[in-house]
This record gives C-alpha cells, sequence and structure tokens, in this order.
C-alpha cells in the first residue's frame, strides 16, 4: 500500500514535472516561430528578437509559480502526513502541474503568430508586442488562480485530520486544473488566430484590439466558474458524520465544472478565431461580426452555465 510519505513526493515531482514538459514544449515552439520569422524578414530582427524574449518570459512564469508551491510542499511539514494531506498535495501538485503545462503551450502560440506578424509589418512592431502581451496576459489567469487556489490549500494543511477532508481539497484541485485545461486550449486557438491578424491589417487594429479582449474575457467565463466552485468547497463547513457524502458530492461538483468548461472553453475560442478573421479581411462589417460573435458565444456558454447550476445545487443541498 502506497504511504502518505510516497504520495507527498509525488505530488512535489507532479507540479515540475508537468510544468517543465509544457515549458519546453512551449518555449520550444515560440523559439522555432520567432527563427523562422527572421528567416523570411530579416529587417525586423531586432523587434522580432525582443518580442521572442518578452514572449518566453510569460511562457516561463508557469513553470516558476509551479516550482514555488513544490518548494512550499517540499520544505513543509514531512513528518506528520497523514493520508488526507498527503491526497490534498497530490491534487495541488497536479493542478498546478496541469495548469502550468496548458499555459505554456497555450501562451506559444501567441508568441508565434505574433512574430510572424513582425515579420510581415515590422514597422507596427510595438503594436502587435501590445497585442501579444494582453493575450499572454489573459492566458495567465489560469495559472494565477491555481496558484492562488494552492496556497489556500496549503495554508488549510493543518485542519486536515482525516482522509475524507483531504479528498475535499483534492477535487479543489482537480476543478482548477480541468478548467484551466479547457481556458487555455480555448485562449490557445483565440490568440494564434488574432495575433496572426494584426500583421494582415494594420488599419483594422481598431476594431481587433478591443474585439481580442472582450473575447479573451469571454473565454475566461469558464474559467471563472472553476474558481468560484473550487472557492465554495473549501469553504463549506462539513461535519465528520457527513465526511463520505460530502466527499462524493464535492467530486461530482468539480468534474461537472471541470469537464464541462473544457467544451465551452474550446469552442468560444473556435467562434472567436473565425470571427476575428472575418473583422481583418472585411472591417467594415465588424458590428455584424461582433454581434454574431457575442449571441454565438453566449449560446455556447449556456452549457458551462448549466454544469455551474447543477454544481452549486449538489454543493448547497447536499454538502452539509
Amino acid at each position: 500500500m502506497i504511504s502518505p510519505q510516497s504520495l507527498h513526493y509525488m505530488a512535489v515531482g507532479l507540479a515540475v514535472l508537468l510544468g517543465a514538459i509544457g515549458a519546453g514544449i512551449g518555449q520550444g515552439f515560440a523559439a522555432f516561430g520567432s527563427l523562422s520569422a527572421l528567416e523570411v524578414q530579416s529587417e525586423g530582427r531586432d523587434q522580432i528578437f525582443r518580442s521572442m524574449i518578452v514572449g518566453l518570459a510569460f511562457i516561463e512564469s508557469g513553470i516558476i509559480l509551479a516550482l514555488v508551491i513544490t518548494l512550499m510542499l517540499l520544505f513543509g511539514n514531512t513528518i506528520n502526513i497523514n493520508y488526507g494531506i498527503a491526497f490534498a498535495e497530490l491534487g495541488v501538485g497536479l493542478m498546478m502541474g496541469i495548469s502550468a503545462c496548458a499555459i505554456s503551450i497555450s501562451s506559444s502560440f501567441a508568441v508565434k503568430s505574433s512574430v510572424n506578424s513582425i515579420s510581415r509589418q515590422p514597422i507596427f512592431a510595438n503594436k502587435i508586442l501590445t497585442f501579444m502581451l494582453v493575450s499572454q496576459s489573459l492566458i495567465e489567469a489560469s495559472v494565477i488562480f491555481s496558484f492562488v487556489i494552492g496556497l489556500i490549500i496549503v495554508g488549510n494543511f493543518s485542519l486536515i485530520s482525516d482522509f475524507f477532508v483531504g479528498l475535499k481539497y483534492f477535487s479543489t484541485s482537480i476543478v482548477m486544473a480541468l478548467g484551466s485545461i479547457g481556458t487555455s486550449i480555448g485562449q490557445g486557438v483565440f490568440s494564434n488566430a488574432s495575433c496572426s491578424t494584426v500583421g494582415m491589417n494594420r488599419d483594422a487594429y481598431p476594431k481587433l484590439f478591443p474585439f481580442s479582449i472582450i473575447n479573451g474575457a469571454v473565454i475566461e467565463t469558464s474559467l471563472i466558474f472553476s474558481l468560484l466552485t473550487a472557492l465554495l468547497i473549501i469553504y463549506i463547513p462539513t461535519t465528520p458524520e457527513n465526511y463520505f457524502i460530502n466527499s462524493v458530492v464535492f467530486l461530482t461538483a468539480a468534474f461537472t465544472v471541470g469537464i464541462g468548461s473544457i467544451g465551452t472553453s474550446t469552442s468560444t475560442g473556435l467562434v472567436g478565431s473565425k470571427s476575428v478573421m472575418q473583422i481583418v479581411y472585411n472591417p467594415e462589417n465588424y458590428a455584424a461580426l461582433f454581434r454574431s460573435n457575442i449571441l454565438a458565444q453566449a449560446f455556447i456558454e449556456s452549457a458551462s452555465i448549466y454544469c455551474l447550476i447543477v454544481a452549486l445545487a449538489l454543493l448547497t443541498l447536499f454538502a452539509r
């Protein structure tokens, strides 16, 4: 049987291991795109190099946050670890590793598309860089939210005296990990298209910039639902006689919202990417495209709202 100490060290390794996979793939993909852009347009080498360095730094941030949580787990209390604390740590490790991996790969698409845009429009490099930074900042939200939840869970380790209490915090981590996957996919698809369009028609920039911010915020909606569910699971009080049923409810709510967010976030990213490409080719139709895009995304987001409603019903009615 696996001991609590074994789960503890497994959690420590998972956070950095998964984060390193994402950072390695993401930075390699971004660097490859930057070198390809230099091959196309050598005159913009300074702007492309600067954008690559800034983009790589953003990609690196995910594994840095995962490393911070890893060190907290590694050098925390390793003597009085029970199965509850061990499972909570395992959840934190998975959450930070998955979210760091997901945002690193997603963020690389923004860098690759941006340097390609700079190679086409080197005199427009500063605005393209600003566009890239905004896109990457929105993508970073997943790992930042996961980091905050991780800090809360680590701070509550002293309250975990039972295996089922540990499952409560494990559920919290799972919903954030799954929410990060869907949001990162959606943001990656959308940023890949939006950062590419800036280099196609610079006259459309005044329309593309606000449109991209709004769409990025819409894609983040499912992540907000995951964060809300995670906070509710953490702060809903439980009693020893209801630990088992509460654990089932927590896990069910976490998987309902987390898995439900993957489809909606991915779909809203796909719709937004198609719309932003149409805007750059037909800027005169911006109003119609914007309305159609928001309406379609509203219908898509209703699916994650239904998942949230079920999760809230479970947490408020049965987790007592």
